[in-house]
């Protein structure tokens, strides 16, 4: 089929495209505070249903409701499904953000607001190249899937057992996960993996209450008391030190090591953006590539306790709470991890600790030689006019192990996002011109993916 008609449909529709996706990042959908979560789930099931996919709203027994759309081909029988999540990280720090965080405002031909890209630009680009489609030719080429979930941002703890009872429902021959885009020199960059994460809480409490500082010789302190805990998980020389904490890792193969020395890291790019000198023990080239995609990491990522306001105050805090996060390679497992972390604790002391586990996936990769990993591949070059850059796997984490572990087809990751997206930071954006690329991407790979 030619494709002409559908580019043209994208380019003459495309402020109505800005203007439905400005609409849904302005809905609120903070997951690790439930706010408008329910409002944006109805949102997104009315955007499915206006451009003719038949829905549902599926809800387990805790946690925040998937909502799935199906569209049938009438010429085929091949399915193709696109995850995506509607819910967002919180805005914070507000004082950082340029314009309101849920405001959805156009500066500089960029959409500014939380989950602008991360990831509801994605979302609303697949939802429009099937509408395309749709007005263009009357009928899609492919049986089209969504799958667009609440719970990502924390980890998707709840999804298992949602994916378990409706995985017929959820079957399909590929899926397109949800995020990707180019790097800065146009290349379209896709990805066949994701890193496990286990994320955890410690928390430590000692006195009833918060004391004068003055009674440091004889009251235990709750902030040291953590501090020295988080002190046993790692070294200055980033070694992970829980024991047999790396038992189960993989190395990559030689044939994804080739994968890697063929990948134009950007290192000098984001050293610059991120005002560093160099990146962590001095890696660069392929040993900072190979360590950020294949090495398992223990990450702080925050520590609460006693006074953190202007001036001082001499206090002895009671409490002392820190979260961290684990990203886990193959083939190590969250809840192994998670055991191995509470007898580290103990053995060294400190079994008073409460240890939270607040969510976990699993690692999971697509292999290079895949069929469906050639086709997104050459439907990229095609598009972008620059050869895709394949990314064995990604440092980042999701439940793709649901989709591609148990229900048991290939999985790609590909998005139309841009290296200062700033995802998960203050001012998010997404350019409207990769917007609008990205969409002319699906468009065509939907295409493709049916002949």
């Amino acid at each position: 089929m030619s494709l002409e008609g559908v580019y043209d449909y994208i380019d003459a529709h495309a402020d109505s495209f800005v203007e439905d996706l400005v609409k849904l990042v302005k809905q609120p959908s903070v997951s690790a505070k439930g706010e408008g979560i329910e409002e944006c789930a109805i949102l997104v099931e009315k955007m499915l249903q206006e451009i003719g996919f038949s829905t549902r709203i599926i809800r387990g027994e805790k946690g925040h409701p998937v909502v799935y759309g199906e569209i049938k081909s009438k010429k085929s029988d091949r399915t193709i499904l696109f995850y995506d999540h509607y819910d967002v990280q919180p805005p914070e720090p507000l004082e950082k953000w340029m314009c309101k965080p849920f405001s959805g405002k156009i500066i500089n031909g960029k959409v500014y607001g939380r989950g602008a890209s991360d990831n509801k630009g994605n979302f609303v680009s697949r939802l429009k190249a099937v509408q395309t489609l749709l007005e263009v030719t009357g009928d899609v080429p492919a049986n089209i899937k969504f799958f667009v979930e609440g719970e990502e941002e924390i980890g998707s703890p709840n999804l298992e057992p949602i994916i378990k009872k409706h995985s017929t429902l959820f079957s399909a021959d590929a899926a397109i996960w949800e995020f990707g885009g180019t790097d800065r020199r146009g290349r379209p960059n896709l990805y066949l993996g994701l890193k496990g994460v286990l994320s955890v809480e410690l928390k430590a409490s000692c006195a009833s209450r918060d004391v004068h500082s003055a009674n440091a010789p004889v009251i235990p302190n709750a902030a040291w008391r953590l501090a020295w805990a988080l002190n046993l998980l790692k070294d200055k020389e980033e070694n992970i030190l829980i024991e047999d904490f790396y038992e189960n890792v993989l190395p990559p193969s030689s044939e994804e090591i080739e994968c890697l020395k063929s990948i134009p890291f950007e290192e000098e790019e984001f050293k610059r953006e991120l005002g560093l000198k160099e990146f962590l023990q001095n890696k660069s080239g392929l040993k900072a590539l190979k360590a950020l995609l294949y090495q398992p990491t223990c990450t702080i990522n925050g520590f609460i306790s006693g006074y953190t306001g202007k001036g001082s105050k001499t206090v002895l805090p009671h409490e002392a709470s820190a979260k961290l996060d684990f990203r886990l390679v193959a083939k190590q497992d969250p809840t192994e991890i998670f055991q191995k972390l509470v007898r580290h604790l103990k053995k060294h002391g400190f079994e008073d600790l409460e240890v939270i586990k607040h969510g976990s996936t699993e690692p999971t990769r697509t292999p290079i030689n895949d069929p469906f990993v050639k086709l997104v591949a050459e439907t990229a070059e095609k598009v972008y006019g620059k050869k895709a850059v394949i990314y064995p796997t990604s440092a980042g984490s999701g439940p793709m192990h649901l989709f591609r572990n148990f229900l048991g087809y290939p999985v790609v990751s590909a998005g139309c996002s841009h290296p200062e997206a700033n995802t998960h930071a203050p001012n998010e954006n997404l350019r409207i011109e990769s917007y609008i690329k990205g969409t002319k991407f699906i468009a065509t790979l939907i295409n493709d993916f049916a002949l």
